[in-house]
């Protein structure tokens, strides 16, 4: 006689979700054990980089305290108040080497070749390190005053004209003797100088 097979699953409904969550658990906790040791060695390196750094700083700070104790005893003073005044005097005569190398002879020629003719120029002030030149002047009408930038514009040795100030005068008149005179307009205006090498 033949008795039939009877298969019945003896484990609780869900059991391979939770087999599925226990394995996954697993493999987390077997990277982070993974990622720990990495960031653990990497952390050795770093230590004895910082340590190798460490002694090489310490090193090049005694190397720098023997080096300024030596040339204290040959007279060169290396304090941090002298190198101050050094890096002035450096400046310093970086501007009078400047100054000496500027030729107001060319400057002049050049500023004149702009200049119309119904413009005056009052005054001229020029930083030789920047090239920047503040002109002040006057002219008869405001025409002449366009006249005069776009000159300065069209000019070789001229570079950025800014007119940043202009008001219109009145000239002043005696009623008694003299007719009315025209107005004039005041200006100034700063312009880039750089000269042809």
């Amino acid at each position: 006689m033949h008795l039939p097979m009877l298969h019945r699953s003896l484990a609780a409904q869900g059991f391979v979700a939770v087999r599925l969550v226990q394995w996954a658990l697993a493999a987390v906790v077997t990277g982070s054990i993974v990622s720990a040791g990495w960031f653990w060695w990497d952390s050795r390196v770093l230590d004895e980089q910082a340590v190798q750094y460490e002694t090489a700083a310490a090193r090049m700070q005694e190397a720098n305290r023997q080096f300024a104790q030596e040339s204290l005893r040959a007279g060169f003073d290396l304090s941090e108040t002298r190198r101050k005044a050094l890096a002035q005097e450096v400046s310093f005569s970086k501007r009078v080497a400047e100054q000496r190398a500027f030729s107001w002879t060319q400057f002049l020629s050049a500023l004149e070749e702009t200049v119309p003719l119904r413009v005056s120029l009052n005054s001229v002030a020029l930083a030789p390190k920047e090239a920047v030149i503040s002109l002040n002047g006057s002219a008869l009408t405001l025409a002449d005053v366009t006249a005069f930038v776009n000159a300065l514009e069209s000019h070789r040795a001229f570079r950025n004209v800014v007119l940043s100030q202009y008001r219109v005068q009145e000239s002043s008149k005696n009623r008694e003797h003299q007719p009315p005179s025209r107005p004039s307009v005041a200006f100034t205006l700063t312009v880039t100088y750089k000269p042809a090498t």
